[in-house]
C-alpha cells in the first residue's frame, strides 16, 4: 500500500549477549560441523544469554542505548511496543516491565508476537499512534531469547537461532518528505504449524508429559519454510517498490531479516537487489527473529549507510506464517 507518513527514526540501539556460541562449539553436541553449518546458513556464530539473563534485561540495555542516540530520556517516551516471541513471562508483558525498568511515566506498553516479522509489524503499528496524533514518541523494541525455547538436540533448529535485542525511537518527520512511503504486511495461518511450539499454550498447557517429550521447544519444517521465504521475500520486495512508484534498482539499502544467508542471496538475486545494497550480520548473530532486523537498522544507521532522501527498505517473513515490509525516505 502507498502511504504518506511523516515518521522518522531519532535514536537507535541494539545489544548482543557477551557469550559467543561457535559453530565448533554445537558441533561437539549435534552432529553437524562449522562448514556444514556455513555452507547452509552463512552462519558462523551466535550469542546466546547468560544464566538468568532475559529477554528483559536485552530489551533495557537495548532501549537506553536508543534513547541516548535519539537525545531524550524515558520520561520523553509516550508508549512502548516490544516485539517478541520468547517474552520474560507469560504475563505481564515484557513492555510493561521494561516501562518500569526504564523509569517512563505510566505510559502504555504492549508487547507484539509476529516472530521474525514482529519488528515490521511493529513498525507499521507504532507509525499508526504517531500518524494519528496519539503518540509523539514511540519505543519500538525487538528481543529474543532464543536459546531459552530451542531444543539444543534438534540439529535443524539449534544452529539457527540465537539472542538479542534492538530498539528504535520514533517520532513525527519535521520534513514532510521523509518517512514511510509504501508497506505491505500479512499472514497465512494455514501454514502456522511449519514453526511453532506444540505446548506451553492454552491448549497444551505444560504438565510432566509435555516436559518429557520437548514439546515446549520450536519445531520447524525448514524445507517448506524455505521455499515459502524465497518466494515471499522476493514478492514483496518488488510489491512494495511498485506501491510506492520507484524501482527496485532505486533502494539504497535493503535490511532483510537474518533467517538463512541463502535465502537472503537467492531472494534478492532474483528481485534485482546487488548484495552491496544488502545489510548481511547473520554470519555474527544467527537468527534472532523480532531482533533481526532491528538490529540489522541499528548497525546500518550506526555505519551511515544512508543518507537524507535515500530509500531504505525493511522486510521480513517469520512464524504464522507472517511477512511485512516497511519502505522509508530517510
Amino acid at each position: 500500500m502507498r502511504l504518506a507518513w511523516p515518521v522518522q527514526i531519532t535514536g537507535s540501539g541494539a545489544y548482543m549477549p557477551e557469550r559467543v556460541v561457535t559453530n565448533d562449539e554445537l558441533a561437539r553436541t549435534v552432529d553437524t560441523s562449522n562448514e556444514w553449518i556455513v555452507q547452509r546458513t552463512g552462519i558462523r556464530e551466535r550469542r546466546w544469554a547468560a544464566p538468568g539473563q532475559g529477554t528483559l534485561a536485552l530489551a533495557t540495555n537495548a532501549s537506553q542505548g536508543a534513547l541516548a542516540n535519539a537525545g531524550l530520556t524515558p520520561k520523553d517516551i509516550d508508549l512502548i511496543v516490544c516485539a517478541t516471541i520468547s517474552p520474560e513471562h507469560m504475563l505481564p508483558s515484557t513492555a510493561a516491565l521494561l516501562q518500569a525498568a526504564l523509569g517512563c511515566r505510566w505510559i502504555p506498553a504492549y508487547d507484539l508476537s509476529a516472530a521474525c516479522s514482529g519488528f515490521v509489524y511493529g513498525m507499521m503499528a507504532a507509525s499508526q499512534y504517531i500518524v494519528t496524533g496519539v503518540a509523539e514518541t514511540v519505543l519500538l523494541i525487538g528481543a529474543e531469547t532464543l536459546s531459552t525455547i530451542t531444543d539444543p538436540l534438534d540439529r535443524a533448529t539449534c544452529i539457527l537461532f540465537g539472542d538479542g535485542a534492538g530498539a528504535a525511537v520514533l517520532r513525527r518527520s519535521t520534513d514532510t518528505g521523509r518517512g514511510i512511503i509504501a508497506a505491505r504486511w500479512g499472514a497465512d495461518g494455514e501454514r502456522g504449524k511449519l514453526i511453532y511450539i506444540p505446548a506451553g499454550g492454552s491448549r497444551h498447557p505444560a504438565t510432566r508429559q509435555t516436559v518429557d517429550e520437548r514439546l515446549h521447544f520450536m519445531r520447524m519444517q525448514g524445507r517448506e519454510v524455505y521455499k515459502f521465504a524465497v518466494t515471499q521475500m522476493q514478492q514483496i520486495i518488488e510489491q512494495t517498490c511498485a506501491d510506492a512508484g520507484v524501482s527496485v534498482g532505486d533502494l539504497k539499502l535493503l535490511i532483510p531479516h537474518q533467517s538463512n544467508l541463502r535465502i537472503i542471496e537467492s531472494a534478492c538475486a532474483r528481485a534485482g537487489v546487488p548484495l552491496e545494497r544488502v545489510w548481511i550480520n547473520i554470519d555474527r548473530y544467527g537468527n534472532t527473529s523480532s531482533a533481526s532486523v532491528a538490529v540489522a537498522l541499528h548497525e546500518a544507521r550506526t555505519a551511515g549507510r544512508w543518507q537524507a532522501g535515500d530509500l531504505v527498505m525493511l522486510v521480513a517473513f517469520g512464524a504464522g506464517l507472517t511477512w511485512a515490509s516497511v519502505l522509508m525516505r530517510m
